[in-house]
């Protein structure tokens, strides 16, 4: 389930109560064939009397595919952090398992309307079974898709019922029982072992622990986010799975709702996708609908859940062509749950709304086969056409100022099956825009060879474009509907109630900008040069011996790993705060410098085996003499490091995401060992002076004081004053600001006492505006949008970045005022009709208040240093622009 921004929703249908008060019967669909076991002759009990854990839920997969192997196939698609298989089952007539190869075959010549005529296609899509792709529980702790689908492939594999005979005539259905087996196994075996039925919402089981939270991956990641980013090895493998089998039908299965969702949706729907994609909403919902009204079982559609954000399986696999929805259903995780009116529903329910729809789905589509397989051509096809009126023609990305960020970005398009060219000789525009400045008028540039081109005329064209647009447009009327609502809400007071606005997750996420790449949008189309297969970079030669020292360009993500992983060999390093010149040529700030002179013979042997295989470029000097200018690599300006030893505050008070972001990057990126504590411990952790790192990820602000409590927040501040950095972002520097704490001086913009609210009326706003409403210089909530700063380029964080500008992402309803005593290294200082590069803002407040503002501080404590990040520089993992500063901190704040 997305977490709800609204409370309570209304069912919409109520036609058999005393049906809704009698038990389910999953076994009402026969008849079935005796010789293929139902799901409690494994399990050893009945649905939702327990829950499953995954490896009793492959163990019947196995018998499934050993009894019903006519019907049943199974494949790997690959295997999650935690080692368990990723597993689906591929179930149909016997008649479609025998030609399977063919049948994809024919799918993948609907995808490419520049191969397929208009008759070839719609030959095929007489003929061929439409593909449905069924993914549950991608969030562990929404266990109740896990168990419907082990009842989902018993009625497939078992059932000889006519309409269950058409559905496999009809439909291929590729069926992957748990989309999050790290996180589901957390979860089942906690709740399993603390559960009574208590259905209480204080009740132990109701409220899982901090360090459980089954809702995300190993690395507690939102895997119903990360689409964008593919940073999880589960998202790739079912990535990968889900574009093999180009399905006409994704359905994401959920929970838990107050009443049982799925599509229409609400708005905002992604602007990119046609007409014709809400237009098989109506229809599956329809059909969901008539199903549950047989039992009078409660349901809702629009009210909530958005189309907006690319980087949800419904709608990724929706811009492949599918038609991907979001089904969220009531009953569990808990076995008891109690409603808002007292009633209760229970895990049971749950199990069996997500089996009804399942089949319900499978039925529409079984219906619809022949046109659902037409619409999944002419959903390429209109693409194609429309590019030809588009003003975004092509997108340019120049990978000179970060070739591995460059190649990344390439390889997510390229999973994509997006197609892109890399250039072998320079290619003049007439109409280009910088992403940095995307909103300014077009100029004339040249991109140098072995720039990349994405040309959006191609058969991927809505997908490329979702991903790498610079701004994804909402619809007017939805930005209307969100301005009334903010202008009302502004005129009520402190304690009244507001009206929550329609967004549902962030409203910006375009991937030049946040991998901070140099890139440009044309208008003019062409492109030229060699395709691209895969985001390879040419191997980096190894260094020749240095007698002088060794030196590397932090240019690259590369660069601050390969620090990371000398400085844990031993190895002693240091970083050129200028430029440096030695060997007739210059080097830019931030070049790291490993002097033999200051190490121990080995170095020669580790960094050039190192370098090449983190692709980066090591060049030896043989001289420390600088042949021009005054700053070498020998003069004060090239400061010595120390190792980091770093520590990470866990537990309560921390966003578990933000937390896993950071874990991520300093596990799998960096290779960077760190010890995870609770805020709780740090008041009686005597060996805290070992650690010279501490990095708190964004939470509560508030909750991590308590924490804390008085004898952490002493040790912390004397830990910092005797030369430790502390590196904290969003509610970390609310922490950090505390009156308590006193290591920061930075503060939320907000009104000055006595500030007037805005007493402005438009449109159909109260007429008469109270007391207590916000004052006109308060900051609203924003849901996640992307802002221009400018970076103080003589600072020692902002080391490695050629350019004083670089987009930043906020959400929430929080700026913060330059520090007092410190440095503000990120700022916004541009004009305010310059600071938005994309996403959803409020009129006349958000670019206005954040105007002169601050998002990245340091501040000097004692012999320590604080830096603080306004918003999480790791965000979702797609987000890496920032990330060179995280490193910065880590490599060259602590002076312990």
């Amino acid at each position: 389930m997305r977490p709800s921004l609204v409370a309570l929703v209304v069912g919409v249908s109520l036609s058999s109560p005393l049906a809704a008060q009698e038990p389910f019967d999953f076994y009402a669909r026969g008849p079935y064939r005796p010789t293929v076991p139902r799901p409690e002759a494994i399990t050893g009990y009945a649905a939702g009397d327990q829950h499953t854990m995954y490896a009793v839920m492959q163990h019947y997969l196995d018998t499934l595919v050993a009894t019903a192997s006519d019907r049943v196939r199974i494949e790997t698609w690959g295997r999650t952090t935690e080692y368990r298989p990723i597993r689906a089952l591929i179930i149909s007539d016997p008649a479609n398992l025998a030609k399977l190869d063919q049948i994809r075959a024919g799918l993948a010549e609907l995808a490419d309307p520049r191969k397929t005529s208009a008759a070839r296609a719609a030959a095929i899509a007489a003929q061929s079974p439409a593909v449905a792709v069924f993914q549950y529980s991608v969030h562990g702790n929404e266990p109740a898709g896990f168990e419907a689908a082990m009842q989902v492939a018993y009625q497939l594999a078992a059932s000889d019922e006519p309409q269950t005979l058409e559905i496999l005539k009809s439909v291929v259905v590729v069926l992957n029982p748990s989309a999050n087996p790290d996180g589901h196994e957390r979860f089942a075996a906690w709740y399993n072992s603390v559960a009574v039925g208590a259905d209480h919402p204080w009740a132990f089981e109701q409220n899982e622990p901090w360090s459980i939270t089954g809702r995300y991956s190993h690395y507690r990641f939102d895997m119903n986010r990360d689409l964008l980013a593919q940073s999880q090895p589960e998202v790739r493998a079912m990535m990968d799975g889900v574009l093999r089998w180009r399905p006409q039908v994704f359905v994401d299965h959920h929970s838990t709702t107050p009443n049982f969702f799925f599509p229409p949706v609400a708005q905002a729907v992604n602007m990119n996708l046609p007409a014709q994609t809400t237009k098989w909403f109506e229809t599956y919902g329809r059909g969901n609908a008539a199903a549950f009204d047989r039992y009078g079982w409660q349901y809702f559609v629009r009210g909530v859940f958005d189309f907006f954000y690319v980087g949800y399986w419904d709608e990724w696999s929706t811009f492949q062509g599918a038609t991907g929805m979001t089904y969220e259903t009531d009953g569990g995780p808990e076995f008891r749950k109690r409603r808002d009116d007292g009633s209760i529903t229970t895990f049971r329910d749950g199990i069996a709304h997500h089996f009804v729809a399942s089949l319900a789905t499978l039925e529409t589509t079984a219906k619809n086969r022949q046109s659902r397989l037409q619409d999944y051509y002419d959903f390429r096809r209109s693409a194609l056409t429309d590019a030809a009126t588009d003003r975004l023609k092509r997108v340019v990305i120049v990978p000179g100022n970060d070739p591995q960020s460059a190649a990344h970005v390439v390889g997510l398009l390229l999973r994509n099956g997006i197609e892109v060219t890399r250039l072998r000789q320079p290619l003049a525009s007439r109409a280009a825009h910088p992403y940095i400045s995307a909103r300014s008028a077009a100029v004339a540039q040249t991109f140098p060879a072995g720039s990349y081109v994405i040309d959006l005329n191609q058969p991927q064209r809505r997908i490329a474009k979702a991903m790498l647009e610079p701004e994804a447009e909402l619809q007017r009327t939805f930005v209307e509907r969100e301005y009334a609502k903010f202008h009302r809400n502004r005129r009520r007071g402190e304690e009244a109630d507001k009206e929550d606005y329609g967004f549902y997750d962030i409203t910006a996420w375009s991937l030049p900008l946040s991998f901070n790449l140099d890139a440009y949008w044309t208008e003019d189309a062409g492109g030229g040069g060699e395709a691209v297969t895969d985001s390879l970079l040419p191997p980096a030669a190894a260094p020749t011996r240095a007698a002088s020292a060794y030196v590397f360009a932090n240019d690259r993500p590369g660069a601050a790993r390969l620090a990371i992983a000398l400085e844990a060999e031993g190895f002693r390093l240091a970083v050129a705060t200028r430029p440096i010149q030695a060997g007739g040529r210059t080097y830019p700030r931030g070049t790291f410098v490993a002097r033999p002179q200051r190490n121990t013979a080995g170095l020669h042997e580790r960094i050039a085996a190192l370098g090449p295989s983190l692709g980066v470029t090591v060049l030896p000097l043989q001289t420390a003499f600088p042949d021009s200018g005054d700053i070498g690599i020998g003069s004060g300006e090239v400061l010595a490091l120390r190792a980091p030893r770093i520590v990470v505050a866990a537990g309560d008070g921390i966003s578990e995401t933000s937390y896993g972001w950071l874990w991520s990057f300093l596990a799998r990126e960096l290779k960077a060992p760190f010890t995870p504590v609770p805020l709780r411990a740090m008041g009686r952790m005597d060996d805290l002076q070992t650690f010279n790192v501490l990095i708190i990820p964004d939470g509560n602000g508030g909750r991590m004081r308590r924490e804390l409590g008085d004898d952490g927040v002493a040790k912390l501040k004397a830990w910092v004053r005797s030369g430790g950095v502390l590196i904290g972002y969003g509610g970390a520097g609310d922490l950090a600001a505390n009156k308590d704490v006193e290591l920061s001086t930075i503060a939320s913009v907000a009104p000055d006492s006595g500030a007037k609210a805005d007493s402005t009326a438009a449109g159909n706003e109260p007429a008469l505006i109270s007391k207590t409403a916000p004052a006109r210089d308060r900051p609203e909530w924003i849901p996640g949008a992307i802002f221009r700063a400018t970076l103080d380029t003589t600072h020692w964080l902002t080391l490695g970045y050629d350019r004083n500008r670089m987009a930043v992402f906020i959400d929430g309803d929080t700026f913060w005022r330059p520090s007092k005593s410190g440095a503000n290294a990120v700022t916004f200082t541009d004009p305010v009709d310059s600071l938005v590069l994309s996403g959803f803002t409020w009129p006349d407040n958000t670019a206005r208040l954040l105007k002169g503002s601050t998002w990245a501080a340091v501040e000097n404590q004692g012999s320590g240093r604080v830096v603080l990040f306004l918003s999480d520089p790791l965000f979702r993992a797609f987000w890496r622009g920032p990330a060179r500063m995280l490193t910065n901190a880590i490599l060259i704040g602590p002076n312990r």
